[in-house]
């Protein structure tokens, strides 16, 4: 891909993908024996031209010195390393909207086999079907824990499509709140979370939700068996972790919502380009540091083969944060929060006063029941 911007003015990503696109959409169409994906060329044109202001700028003037500084638009290109901070703070803006302040949040991780792995990045309705199992299995853990309450938990689910060096793995990030509404309308809190039945309902959603999904097309034959001998394959189920938050939860919103708005690695983990080969390093979650080279082809293929198609939402919302019915219970909630804050004030203010009394100088505990604050 040919550009007449000069090299000073590109970034170390830009430079990889201006010098090998043209040979990897060349690889890759002669291997695959179609045109590469329409959202790929578009997302590399847009990052290319980032910052240029041949396409576009805004002027500044300096009214002590009356100089003048042209600053090009950003592109918002999810392949950008450039824009993507923005893109996180859209996310988290919308989070804000949507999580309800003062409820305790966990982190749930829903994750599956190398096997099937190919077959859920086959399609976006797969990957559509593989969101809404994850959150089937956390609601179905939910009420069988109260099946006469019949309460109803908030979840955003992120999900993710590659690990940390750009390898294909679809696994969820799931935010679920620790409490939600029943058939009464009162707020329930919700402590409970059994992971081993968690990991046979996950395993059983997702079988399910991928053997309906494959029914009556191209990749019914080869895969309906397979799917179903999983069963048998993984009798404990699929791997699943369940962690409670201690702290604010804008903190893990912001860990998860950079993941779907950037590509696998940063530029600071690219440790060298010759122009041919891409030297770059991540962290794995069981051998530690690790540094990998590949050429300069492969690199982009591994960056862009996680790409999102067009207005395909990698970040969904379930339950009471759903939009049609987070409205309906927004004021329910926001009530018993207040209540709740009104207790633990004067839990603090009693504990306070028990504490000056049994000691001049003594210091008053602090007991909390509300954390997980967006703000």
């Amino acid at each position: 891909m040919g550009t007449d911007r000069p090299f000073s003015e590109l970034n170390l990503w830009q430079r990889i993908f201006t010098e090998h696109w043209e040979s990897f959409v060349r690889a890759w169409q002669a291997q695959h024996h179609r045109p590469i994906p329409s959202h790929w060329e578009a997302n590399v044109q847009k990052m290319l031209s980032c910052g240029d202001i041949r396409v576009g700028y805004c002027e500044y003037l300096c009214p002590h010195c009356q100089q003048t500084r042209k600053i090009g638009f950003t592109c918002k290109s999810r392949l950008c390393l450039r824009c993507f901070k923005t893109a996180v703070d859209g996310w988290l803006q919308t989070a804000r909207q949507v999580l309800f302040e003062g409820v305790v949040h966990r982190q749930v991780v829903l994750t599956v086999p190398k096997e099937i792995r190919p077959l859920i990045l086959a399609e976006p309705k797969l990957l559509k079907a593989f969101a809404d199992a994850g959150a089937r299995a956390v609601q179905q853990l939910v009420a069988q824990w109260r099946p006469k309450k019949k309460i109803k938990i908030g979840i955003m689910s992120v999900l993710q499509v590659h690990g940390r060096a750009g390898n294909p793995n679809p696994h969820l990030h799931m935010v679920v709140s620790e409490g939600g509404v029943d058939q009464w309308g009162q707020w329930q809190a919700v402590s409970y979370f059994d992971t081993k039945k968690l990991r046979k309902l996950w395993q059983y959603q997702v079988l399910t939700a991928l053997k309906k999904a494959v029914r009556g097309t191209p990749y019914g034959k080869p895969w309906l068996a397979k799917l179903g001998r999983m069963f048998s394959q993984y009798p404990s189920g699929f791997d699943c972790h369940a962690m409670p938050e201690s702290g604010p939860v804008e903190r893990l919103v912001i860990y998860l919502c950079k993941y779907v708005s950037s590509p696998p690695i940063s530029i600071r983990r690219i440790e060298s380009y010759d122009g041919e080969r891409v030297t770059f390093r991540y962290d794995d979650h069981r051998c530690g540091p690790v540094t990998e080279t590949l050429t300069a082809v492969e690199f982009i293929g591994r960056m862009i083969q996680h790409l999102p198609a067009k207005n395909f939402r990698m970040v969904r919302y379930y339950g009471i944060y759903a939009r049609a019915v987070r409205n309906k219970v927004h004021a329910l909630v926001a009530e018993v929060l207040t209540g709740l804050q009104r207790v633990a004030q004067q839990v603090r203010e009693w504990v306070g006063r028990r504490g000056a009394g049994a000691s001049g100088n003594g210091r008053a505990s602090e007991v909390g029941v509300c954390r997980g604050s967006m703000d």
